[in-house]
């Protein structure tokens, strides 16, 4: 896949997370770093879904592409970077933002709080990989 077509690809996976958000949590996402709180309060709520009613595979992925892509595009917006595509697991191939030297995952990121560890805050993430990033 291009670089144009990846990062298409994933402009429109942000904007399925802002109408997902919107429709099903009543939660407005503005690429803001702000919005990052909001983020953190969905990711919240399906973690507490999950654990009293484990989601499917299918839309755990669906979510965490999409939240993920969500992030990393204010990321993109507000530090800098591109999307790149992982293959160096073919079996397990994954979506990250690459800037300078690191690459940041963020659909993993999300992947570990719905499933595992509601106190991880994405707000924190990201303000760690803008300072990672911009060392």
């Amino acid at each position: 896949m291009q670089s144009q077509e990846l990062s298409t690809l994933m402009q429109q996976s942000a904007a399925d997370a802002v109408g997902y958000a919107a429709e099903q949590h009543q939660l407005t996402l503005d690429y803001s770093l702000d919005s990052l709180h909001q983020v953190d309060q969905l990711l919240s709520r399906l973690h507490q879904d999950q654990q009293s009613k484990p989601h499917s595979s299918e839309l755990l992925f669906t979510l965490c592409n999409i939240i993920g892509a969500y992030i990393g595009e204010v990321f993109i917006r507000h530090v800098g970077g591109q999307w790149q595509n992982n293959t160096a697991d073919e079996s397990a191939p994954y979506m990250a933002v690459g800037f300078s030297d690191k690459e940041f995952p963020f659909a993993s990121v999300c992947y570990h709080k719905i499933v595992n560890h509601d106190s991880i805050s994405l707000q924190d993430y990201l303000r760690q990989a803008r300072e990672n990033a911009t060392q």
